[in-house]
């Protein structure tokens, strides 16, 4: 049975291999590393219980919050880790490609055709590098000096694959986690075993997403599913045992995926029916980014509520506060026609510069969980805010008729 059992994964395994081309996920090892992770060290689970705790705490708050209607921005780099290749060719991809499949990432994360939900992020490539300087958001460097890594690639933590140390490849390139979320793009997985993995948001200096060269494209259905991973969701058949059983179901918020409206299944379970029990709509897994299955298109509404509630929660919280995506010698200004807040980041006051239709207008400024912090009128033209007690962090800003005008604020 165990032969059987094993055989059938690789007939799947290869099946889905071969749809990357076309835009499907294939095999991940997130599941493996972070399986082995969780029986070997104690840190890792502890912290992993608690983010479980505070995602759904914020899952809670966010339910009736107006930050459920904000739009996240989260600056990445990318970090190509090629071959000595030109730039353009083989491992060493050329930056339209990556630029492309940025376009692609946020298409499918804004449901831009219409099947899913929008989680309304987006993903920009870096114009702000660590130390202020501009940057178009991509690293390249030459990794054929690393052992191993030319034959066979990057050994994910924990495997006993024979490629290169993954700590010694993602030490080559990366940037702070607390402003940017890596992406390194490499040559091979475990000599071609895999397409990429990503860490659970549990934070550490090689917070990331791995990607193979060939899948980090517009179409590429595993750039989603790994990101998807990097804001804590997991697999639509989480709990399967290896494609053994109907994941347990009896309480969707704790069981499976931890998402209602997908229902369990088998990871090979990809067919018009699903033949574990559910009453969620079966489309909503079998077309999902976290599937294994073809013609993955879409994002839910609860994975949207858990993405969302991952974002304001740390160690992904400080994304939202990063200046990676401001260009250098911008003066940070948040602004419409009708009022500018400045300055933008702000250290003791916030000024609201506003036009007259506004006077007598209420003001509430918001914490990241959706908290009134801060409530006033507008009572001038250049009204001054006082935040200097407030903590370091992001916040919310909003005023006129129905709160409908919000901007964010950053207090350093």
């Amino acid at each position: 049975m165990k032969k059987s059992s094993n055989f059938i994964l690789l007939i799947i395994f290869l099946l889905f291999f071969q749809m990357q081309g076309k835009g499907q996920s294939a095999e991940c090892v997130t599941d493996y590393i972070h399986n082995n992770l969780m029986q070997t060290d104690s840190a890792y689970r502890k912290q992993l219980l608690i983010l479980e705790s505070q995602v759904d705490a914020s899952i809670q708050n966010q339910a009736n919050s107006i930050l459920k209607s904000l739009i996240y921005t989260i600056p990445v780099v990318v970090n190509v880790i090629h071959l000595g290749e030109p730039i353009g060719t083989g491992s060493n991809i050329s930056d339209i490609q990556i630029q492309q499949a940025i376009i692609g990432l946020n298409d499918r994360f804004r449901n831009v055709n219409g099947l899913g939900v929008d989680v309304e992020f987006d993903f920009c490539l870096a114009s702000r590098d660590p130390n202020g300087n501009s940057t178009n958001g991509i690293n390249r460097v030459n990794g054929s000096i690393v052992p191993n890594y030319p034959a066979n690639g990057i050994t994910p933590t924990g495997n006993m694959c024979s490629g290169a140390v993954e700590t010694a490849i993602k030490d080559l390139s990366r940037w702070p986690v607390s402003d940017y979320y890596n992406i390194w793009v490499v040559s091979e997985i475990c000599n071609g075993g895999f397409v990429g993995y990503a860490s659970y948001p549990v934070g550490g200096l090689y917070d990331g997403l791995v990607i193979v060269s060939t899948s980090m494209t517009s179409t590429s259905g595993t750039f989603p599913h790994e990101v998807g991973h990097g804001f804590f969701l997991y697999h639509t058949f989480n709990g399967d045992g290896g494609n053994v059983s109907c994941p347990i179901d009896t309480n969707c918020l704790i069981n499976g995926d931890h998402v209602c409206d997908t229902p369990p299944h088998k990871q090979g379970d990809c067919g018009i029916t699903n033949p574990c029990p559910s009453d969620s709509v079966w489309d909503n897994s079998r077309y999902n980014y976290m599937a294994y299955c073809p013609l993955v298109n879409r994002f839910t509404q609860g994975q949207k509520d858990r993405i969302r509630a991952t974002a304001i929660v740390a160690p992904r919280a400080s994304l939202l506060t990063s200046l990676g995506c401001v260009a250098v010698g911008i003066n940070e200004i948040s602004s419409n026609n009708i009022f500018s807040i400045f300055p933008n980041p702000a250290q003791s006051v916030i000024n609201v510069r506003s036009d007259i239709k506004l006077l007598g207008s209420a003001y509430v400024v918001y914490d990241n969980t959706g908290k009134t912090i801060l409530k006033g009128k507008i009572t001038s033209e250049n009204t001054i805010i006082e935040v200097g007690n407030l903590s370091g962090g992001i916040y919310w800003f909003s005023v006129g008729e129905n709160l409908k005008q919000t901007f964010k604020v950053i207090k350093e």
